[in-house]
C-alpha cells in the first residue's frame, strides 16, 4: 500500500487515477492486482470533511495497493500519470469567429 497526495487539487488526484493504464480504479484495494483509489471518493465519503481534515485525508490524496504486475511497468505508468497531470494544458489558438 502506498498513499501520496499530488500537488494541485482533488480534480488533479482524479486526472491521475483516470491517466494510470494498469492501475484499476477501484473501492477495494485488496487482491492480486494493481488498484487504485481517492479515499474522499471510496473509503472515506461518509466521513464528515472536518474529520476526514483531522485525520489527515486530503482531497488531493491517491492510495495505491501494489498487485503482481511487473514492478517496472507500474512505475512507468504512475510516471507517466503524474506527467500528464503536471503538464501545461495545450491550447490551440485559432481564429475567433466573426
Amino acid at each position: 500500500m502506498v498513499t501520496f497526495e499530488v500537488e494541485g487539487s482533488g480534480d488533479d488526484a482524479r486526472r491521475v487515477t483516470e491517466a494510470l493504464r494498469l492501475f484499476a480504479l477501484a473501492p477495494s484495494l485488496g487482491g492480486v492486482e494493481s488498484l487504485v483509489s481517492i479515499p474522499v471518493l471510496t473509503s472515506h465519503l461518509m466521513v464528515a470533511p472536518k474529520e476526514r481534515q483531522d485525520m489527515g485525508i486530503t482531497e488531493q490524496m491517491i492510495r495505491l495497493s501494489v498487485g503482481i504486475e511487473n514492478a517496472d511497468d507500474l512505475i512507468a505508468d504512475l510516471e507517466l500519470a503524474l506527467e500528464a497531470v503536471s503538464a501545461p494544458l495545450q491550447v490551440e489558438v485559432g481564429s475567433a469567429p466573426r
